[in-house]
């Protein structure tokens, strides 16, 4: 280094020494100060005290590795004692920090475990699902592109698999009910029935035995069953010679092959157990649709090469046979995607409302720092005149709101885990994919360092920086606190851009509330109260003939109806808002049939007796199903008002007969029923045909019992009704019709919930932030106040002025809201139902919202302005 190189450096070194020497100074001064001394006088005995300054500079010189650490502990150690002296600042600004921090680490939380946590299987980028989607002419706009991700034909599925050659493996899946008996009172388990390739695919080894082989997953295959880690635990008591030992599901012995590990499952589909598929070539359920499809990509291919390969085999499928695939294609989806899709939007504008809850929230602390900084900038002065340079009480500045950050991030992270166990209790098991791995991991612990680290030179910096540029030499020359200029306008930025960013948020809020409000009052076609609802599957072996399962159906719901409090009782095929529904090709008899892949389709829904009644859905001509529909009857059919619209506009369709491709292939349309709601409340109803369950049995479905009491108190009776016509019946789901509903709409209002809350912090915080701002701008003008109300000026007057600094700081913070709001809210357009996001009534309220609590705000430093006595403001210094 040259000599001119050394002398910069040693200059360097002793500029900062000094400033280390003058934090000394003023950490002794601070101490005389608390003693009772004067600034003045503790400030030339802390100096006096450290002496010689040449000395203390070689001292330092020699031990300046040491310095940094011994810098920052002062710092801090000064910072905790000017806290100290300050409660209510520390109490404030930290509160403030920890709402921020806090509602940013518990939605993090959320993210971490839904969007950022990886698939708990090896190499699960190459893992994707496998769709049909039906011909446009029968899908609608309102189903949105997840209502048209149809299950695979069994057919198609095994062309699929043979034909294709982009994929390692492909495995079919089913998600049944099963009753499991032999363990006490018969229970229903969650079951997936799937290939032998479906373990494969997935890559996870079981826990104990083996999965099932190609050989076992064949017609008329052996009855072997792989349990899940929970129903292991549950059932054995986790007994690790459980191998081998059988299990009756259905009525039928299953051999227990393993056990996988703890947290093995799809995301999207629960199971407690998994049993072979054993697909049957050359049968009619060949051609329904219902198996959900997995597959793992080949090394080096992509989803879009997949996506061409899956393409051709769908195309050549159509052309073999036309009469059930004309028209219909198929997709490819990762894992990630069929997993995330339906929450990642709700999640990220979640995320990104905390994010401006925090920027308000920094920006108040902020605000604070600069207002007592002003309050501060003697003490600044004393600093600066015994050697501390700017950087030096920049650094120092820092380091109070690094503990203030720090202090508030812990708060945070107590109010974040708070805040999760009470989302994960308002949530159904099902709301949001993979809840069970929501908690405060080292993710997010290291995200909430992040933050307070963020927030530090978020909040700080500014403040740090504009006091440290301060004209010390006048500050000790002033008789008084005076704030100046620069401080005001950065005050006045900060106040503008908070309101700015809470007007975003209660824009969305507003939005979402209103959407929220719209889905439960839209109406629904039928009634939720008292009426209780219990599901059920029978066992396929002993139920297998159609007259035993309607005899069974029959039985059940003649017990029920006999029960006390019961008014009527009927059972669906699914229940409403439960997000499922059937659906198959029909043609009208009286025209000639349509050639292929130009069928029509409708839902179809098996119903009992009753039904209607039960739910409270009119009928609007003809008659209900009754006792004479029978199995040796000629089917009735009843339509829905939508079918009526589509099918038969103009004509009378009562009597008309149609073609189902069912397991009943004709019918007579006998009555039709008011539209009603089915799938989701946001999902207009479709045309849908009902057929009897004395007609057409199902193996499953679900009580729909209306009560003259609370539906609570005949659960047990109705289930009491269900085991005196088979013990082993297992019933599940046992809930009422308001919960049901409730539960259809968990997530909307999940998230317009939270929103809101957000959005109303943002609100207390903007407000509070302009009532600061506003109180020390009167507090600083005490004075030149008192002088104008000496000198003849009305009280009016000063209040008039005083909110017309506060309405022009909300104006402008406004006018910057309302551009940024009508660029954002676009993005809740999918989260949004009945409403636009630019809805002007939702905007203008929020607009009135803000104007009025600001100029409450501005109207309590404006009364406290106008009752300033001018004798006492003129000895205020």
């Amino acid at each position: 280094m040259s000599r001119l190189g050394r002398l910069f450096h040693r200059r360097q070194l002793d500029d900062e020494l000094a400033g280390e020497i003058a934090a000394h100074i003023a950490e002794k001064a601070d101490e005389l100060v608390e003693a009772g001394m004067s600034p003045e006088a503790a400030a030339l005995a802390a100096r006096a005290h450290f002496g010689n300054r040449t000395a203390i500079l070689e001292q330092s010189r020699e031990e300046w590795s040491f310095h940094a650490l011994e810098t920052l502990l002062r710092d801090l150690r000064i910072a905790a004692r000017g806290l100290r002296r300050a409660p209510l600042f520390a109490a404030v600004a930290c509160g403030t920090l920890a709402l921020g921090i806090g509602a940013n680490a518990a939605i993090f939380s959320l993210i971490n475990a839904v969007l950022l946590r990886p698939l708990p299987f090896p190499q699960a980028d190459r893992i994707v699902m496998l769709w049909e989607h039906p011909p446009k002419r029968n899908t609608t706009g309102a189903l949105g592109p997840r209502h048209q991700q149809n299950p695979a034909s069994p057919l198609n599925f095994l062309e699929w698999r043979d034909k294709t050659v982009s994929f390692d493996a492909m495995a079919g899946m089913v998600s049944i009910p099963m009753g499991l008996s032999g363990f006490g009172q018969p229970r229903e388990v969650a079951a997936e029935q799937v290939s032998a390739a479906f373990f494969p695919i997935l890559g996870v080894r079981p826990l104990l035995g083996r999965t099932f082989t190609e050989s076992e997953d064949v017609p008329n295959g052996p009855n072997v069953v792989v349990l899940s880690y929970s129903l292991w635990r549950q059932q054995f008591a986790g007994d690790r010679s459980v191998i081998g030992r059988t299990v009756s599901l259905w009525d039928q012995p299953y051999r227990i092959l393993g056990v996988m590990p703890k947290q093995f499952d799809l995301p999207f589909a629960h199971a407690e157990l998994w049993i072979p598929i054993q697909i049957v070539r050359g049968t009619r359920s060949d051609e329904g649709r219902y198996l959900s499809v997995i597959a793992r990509l080949k090394p080096g291919v992509s989803v879009a090469q997949a996506q061409t390969d899956l393409n051709r085999v769908a195309r050549e499928i159509a052309i073999e046979r036309p009469m059930n695939s004309e028209g219909w294609t198929a997709g490819v989806l990762s894992l990630y995607q069929q997993t995330t899709g339906d929450v990642r939007t709700a999640l990220l504008v979640l995320f990104g409302a905390v994010t401006l809850v925090l920027l308000i929230a920094a920006g108040n602390v902020a605000n604070l720092l600069l207002m007592r900084g002003a309050e501060r900038r003697r003490e600044l002065a004393v600093r600066a005149a015994l050697g501390a340079g700017r950087v030096r009480i920049a650094l120092q500045l820092l380091a109070e709101s690094l503990l203030l950050s720090v202090t508030g991030g812990v708060l945070g992270i107590a109010l974040a885990f708070l805040g999760l166990r009470a989302i994960v209790a308002s949530l159904p098991a099902l709301a949001l994919p993979r809840m069970d791995g929501v908690q405060l991991d080292w993710r997010v612990l290291i995200f909430s360092l992040a933050l307070c680290l963020g927030t530090t030179l978020l909040f700080g910096l500014v403040p740090a920086l504009a006091l440290s540029r301060t004209d010390f030499d006048a500050a000790l020359k002033q008789s008084g606190v005076r704030t100046t200029g620069r401080g005001g306008r950065i005050r006045g930025l900060l106040v503008i851009g908070e309101v700015a960013v809470s007007l975003v948020l209660l824009v969305g809020a507003g939005l979402l509330t209103r959407s929220f409000l719209n889905q439960i009052n839209v109406s629904r076609g039928f009634r939720t109260d008292h009426i209780l609802t219990l599901r059920m599957f029978f066992a396929p072996v002993r139920y297998y003939q159609n007259q035993r399962r309607a005899a069974y159906w029959n039985e059940i719901l003649s017990r029920i109806r006999a029960l006390p409090g019961v008014q009527s009782a009927s059972s669906a095929q699914f229940l409403p808002m439960v997000g499922e529904v059937a659906g198959s090709g029909f043609r009208r008899m009286d025209r000639p049939a349509p050639p292929p892949g130009l069928q029509t389709s409708a839902d179809f829904m098996m119903v009992s007796n009753e039904y209607f009644a039960t739910m409270g859905i009119p009928l609007l001509r003809g008659r209900d199903f009754n006792q004479h529909d029978t199995l040796s009857s000629e089917p009735g059919i009843i339509v829905n008002q939508a079918f009526v619209r589509k099918f038969f506009p103009g004509e009378d369709p009562i009597g008309a007969r149609l073609g189902l491709d069912w397991n009943i292939t004709h019918g007579v349309i006998v009555g039709i029923a008011a539209n009603a709601r089915q799938t989701d409340l946001t999902v207009e109803p479709q045309p849908t045909i009902f057929l009897n369950q004395a007609q057409a049995p199902t193996y499953f479905g679900a009580l729909v019992v209306r009560t003259a009491l609370a539906p609570e108190s005949v659960a047990a009776a109705a289930i009491a009704a269900v085991h005196a016509v088979d013990p082993d019946q297992a019933v599940s789901h046992i809930e009422t019709m308001d919960q049901v509903v409730a539960e259809s709409v968990a997530r909307p209002r999940l998230v317009s919930l939270l929103l809101g809350i957000f959005a109303g912090a943002a609100l207390l915080l903007a407000v509070v932030g302009l009532y600061g701002v506003l109180a020390y701008a009167v507090s600083q003008r005490t004075r030149e106040i008192g002088i104008r109300l000496a000198l003849g000026a009305h009280s009016a007057q000063l209040v008039r002025g005083v909110l017309f600094d506060g309405l022009g700081l909300m104006l402008l913070g406004i006018a910057g809201g309302l551009a940024a709001s009508l660029a954002l809210t676009r993005l809740l357009g999918s989260l949004l139902y009945g409403i636009t996001p630019t809805d002007p009534p939702t905007i203008l309220a929020v607009c009135a919202l803000l104007l009025a609590v600001g100029l409450f705000a501005a109207w309590l430093p404006a009364r406290r302005a106008a009752a300033v006595d001018p004798a006492n403001s003129l000895r205020w210094e």
